[in-house]
């Protein structure tokens, strides 16, 4: 005999027959016949509403919850939790009214199958969000602190949980499962929390996350073995394990295939076809009841399904673009409805059960504190950290809930067990979240001396950029601007190509080299740009050195990277694209232009922004024999009209670039410090020394009296040529500059750049190169005091004298080369040398790591810094 009830006290009814007996609970539309249970359209419309109520409630509930709790750093998981709590029986569920027409009914009955659906497709998307290309690199790099990190932690859980468990009822089977969770690091739980701090591209957010894949492949072999241990027959454990066996067959020798030809089928740059999402979803659906049916976890089946997918475009990213909007929006409310509805917090009475299992909780979270000291100690890292790490790899989420529902569903838990765990693991997230936001600060490291820039490179020396590139489209006029600096033998340039890719349908971001060995059946954009660089490399007689990379990250945190792979490889000189928005690309160009920003914010060398308005229509030619370049540039004064005539200065020793320099003076209302006027004309004349007779190079004057003029001097001169060069800012006010500042459109490429770059100025067809010196010099205290102390006496005398004599340009070099060296005899930590210099002993020989010594020009430059 068996007995069927549906939750509804209004109205019950038994049914008999010969084999079982059912309660049913109905109400005036339920209809009774032979052949079973009917609902009218009345009562199959009325559970509509009810559905909506409850998302809108959870929504509405969460939203203010996350508004109050903001302040206090609290994450979404936090608020969306408690809203559920709120819903269920523990406060608004107490109610006899809400509970009838709002919780209870055949509401919940759509709201429980809403949440299991919830529950499959978090697990498939964020499975499909992991780089399974990750894994390896994870193990055999990080497997250490990841294993440490757990083991210990379930080690003092288990020995604890031994002499405690016995307190709490119900508990004996699942002593362990209790302390594995406990122990173990959710990896889609924690790329979701990083991700909310903004923390992807940091050392202990790329630690904790290496550590959570590791555990989450040891939490998936758990579920894989786990009917050996919990079936009461081997028989029985036997046959799940063999249709496990028999379903991940099917997994890697049909569908696999099927993923790789579906991927095949898809045309570059276009989007997927609907038919093919409503498929795989369709499928991970599937995957996850055939475990169900098998006896096996659900959420095995559709990781299964998540695994053979690959991270990132063109299929993972459209999975997750079309469908985690709608997973967080609609069927996550739904599980935290089904979540709080299990939770009642006056269930907790048996103290002494309550003691026990936080005993064994709070052993797992204090032996994590314990584990990440010992772990982290083989990365040199500081006491202040390795508690910080211990705070990411305690964060708990949504996989750990999932797995408590589904415990308390198959009521191997009771309420209290249930209530305590899913509160404790709230608690814990709602106190570790916050003191990472306040005392993790990745920023801080990027605030720090400069690396070097253009005017401080040495003058035989290897010249390195960092070229990010977003689209295939500006390939050619990145070739081209590195043709046009003069690479030679002799003035090497190493160019890093990296190709800067959102991060979207992948979980954790990605900084890697790019392999030239691999072959691809199907070529894609990070393809086609690398080997357009390589091929232009190998046509430059070794003059030309490429070193290709892949950077895949959020827009928000991927100057952090950027700023990394800088201070790593000491380069001089970063080249950022700037995208104009149009209608295609109006959202991405505000996530560019923020990258911009960050950038020019942090970056510890010379950084320039690239408008490129030609493409790839530019006139020139690609053969080095015929290449021809025209470049104009307007010297205003200040440090990134100075960074920028360095860049000038290389270029103009190639017999294929012609320069146009234009002085600028502003006659009206000019305020300069006379530090920065002395220096401007000393780069100035060193220019114009070092390029006397160079039959490329014109040099003119412009004195500009008011906006007009300006404008006008800047229309008759760009128009012939191919590329603009100009300073981002002057460190001086001016009221000529004053009256364009609230028509400038885009910040990163200051008032002269932002005017130059517009789409009416000279038919938007002029490329602007707008170039700005390093910031960061100046946010070192002590070397600032130490130059300041050292050069405030000596150093504006020399510069005047040789302002004052630069009628003849050999006097002005031989004067500063003997100035310079009295300046810099008495600078024992910071000093500068000239070319004289050099040949007399060895480069840095007496200097110490962060001393650069270069032409008597940038000497002067330094020490008056």
């Amino acid at each position: 005999m068996g007995t069927f009830l549906l939750n509804d006290t209004r109205h019950r009814h038994w049914i008999e027959d010969d084999r079982f007996t059912t309660c049913v609970s109905y109400n005036e539309s339920t209809k009774f016949s032979y052949h079973g249970i009917n609902l009218d359209e009345e009562a199959v419309s009325s559970v509509l509403p009810v559905v909506m109520l409850q998302v809108s409630l959870a929504f509405s509930i969460s939203q203010i919850l996350y508004i109050l709790l903001r302040p206090l750093k609290q994450p979404k998981f936090v608020s969306n939790t408690l809203s559920g709590i709120i819903l269920g029986p523990s406060f608004l569920g107490r109610i006899k009214m809400f509970d009838a027409y709002v919780t209870g009914g055949r509401g919940m009955v759509f709201a429980h199958a809403a949440s299991t659906i919830g529950g499959i497709y978090f697990v498939f998307i964020n499975t499909v969000k992991m780089d399974k290309g990750m894994i390896p690199r994870t193990i055999k790099k990080t497997y250490s602190v990841s294993l440490t990190v757990f083991i210990v932690p379930l080690l003092i859980s288990l020995l604890v949980g031994h002499r405690e468990q016995y307190k709490i009822p119900r508990i004996h089977d699942q002593g362990i499962s209790i302390s594995f969770v406990a122990s173990k690091c959710a990896y889609p739980v924690l790329v979701d929390a990083i991700s909310e701090l903004k923390l992807l591209n940091s050392e202990l957010g790329q630690l904790a996350i290496s550590s959570a894949l590791l555990h989450e492949i040891l939490g998936l072999l758990r579920l894989l073995m786990a009917p050996l241990s919990k079936a009461k027959y081997r028989s029985v454990a036997i046959r799940i394990e063999l249709s496990l066996c028999a379903m991940s067959l099917f997994t890697f020798l049909v569908l696999w295939p099927t993923i790789q030809w579906i991927i095949r089928r898809i045309p570059e740059r276009k989007p997927v076809k609907d038919f093919y999402i409503v498929a795989i979803l369709t499928g991970a659906l599937v995957m996850a009841v055939a475990c169900d049916s098998m006896r096996v976890n659900y959420t095995i089946g559709a990781a299964m399904l998540g695994i053979v997918i690959p991270a990132g475009p063109p299929l993972g990213s459209a999975l997750v673009e079309k469908s985690e909007a709608i997973l967080s929006n609609f069927f996550l409310p739904f599980f935290y409805i089904h979540v709080g509805q299990q939770i009642d917090i006056y269930s907790i009475n048996n103290w002494r059960a309550f003691a026990a299992l936080e005993l064994i909780i709070m052993a797992a979270y204090i032996g994590k504190v314990v584990a990440s000291i010992l772990a982290t100690t083989c990365f040199r890292t500081s006491f202040r950290n390795a508690l910080l790490f211990s705070c990411f790899v305690n964060i708990k989420g949504v996989s750990e809930l999932v797995t408590f529902l589904r415990w308390r569903q198959r009521e191997l838990i009771d309420v209290q067990t249930y209530s305590v765990l899913v509160l404790t693991n709230l608690a814990v997230t709602a106190i570790v979240t916050p003191l990472i936001s306040v005392y993790y600060n990745p920023q801080r490291r990027l605030e720090s001396i400069a690396m070097g820039t253009l005017q401080t490179a040495l003058p035989d020396s290897e010249l390195r950029i960092l070229c990010g590139i977003h689209d295939e489209d500006h390939i050619s006029g990145i070739i081209h601007l590195i043709k046009a600096s003069n690479p030679t033998e002799m003035n090497p340039i190493c160019a890093y190509v990296v190709h800067l890719v959102e991060l979207v349908g992948r979980a954790a971001p990605v900084v890697e080299t790019y392999s030239t060995q691999k072959t691809k059946a199907m070529a894609n954009s990070t393809d086609h740009i690398m080997r357009a660089v390589i091929k232009y490399a190998e046509g430059s007689n070794d003059a030309v050195t490429i070193q290709p990379f892949i950077m895949i990250s959020q827009y928000e945190t991927m100057h952090e990277s950027i700023c990394k792979l800088v201070k790593d490889n000491c380069i001089t000189l970063i080249l950022l694209q700037f995208i104009p928005p149009n209608e295609e690309t109006e959202g991405r160009a505000a996530c560019l232009h923020g990258l911009n920003n960050n950038v020019l914010g942090y970056a510890p060398c010379t950084v320039g922004i690239f408008v490129d308005k030609r493409l790839n229509n530019c006139s020139n030619s690609a053969k080095p024999a015929n290449f021809c370049y025209n470049v104009a540039v307007f010297f205003i004064g200040g440090p990134d009209d100075r960074e920028a005539m360095a860049l000038v200065s290389h270029m103009s020793s190639n017999p294929g670039v012609r320069i146009t320099l234009s002085r600028i003076y502003l006659e009206e209302n000019l305020v300069e410090e006379e530090d920065d006027k002395c220096l401007d004309e000393v780069v100035m004349n060193d220019f114009m020394a070092s390029n006397f007779g160079n039959p490329n190079v014109v040099c003119r004057r412009i004195d500009a009296n008011d906006s007009n003029q300006l404008v006008n001097a800047f229309r008759s001169l760009v128009s012939d040529n191919d590329l603009v060069i100009v300073g981002r800012q002057q460190p001086f006010s001016s009221r000529l500059l004053e009256e364009t500042k609230p028509w400038v459109e885009y910040d990163e490429l200051g008032i002269i750049g932002d005017m130059l770059a517009s789409a009416d100025f000279a038919e938007g067809m002029v490329s602007v190169l707008v170039i700005q010196s390093v910031r960061i010099l100046k946010k070192d205290p002590k070397t600032v005091k130490a130059l300041s102390n050292s050069s405030s006496n000596k150093a504006p005398k020399t510069v005047k004298a040789l302002s004052n004599s630069s009628s003849n340009c050999d006097i002005d070099i031989r004067t500063l080369v003997s100035s310079s060296r009295s300046v810099g005899s008495d600078l024992p930590h910071h000093a500068a040398a000239s070319k004289s210099q050099l040949s007399s002993r060895s480069v840095g020989s007496d200097l110490p790591h962060s001393a650069i010594v270069l032409s008597p020009t940038a000497a002067v430059i330094v020490l008056l810094r």
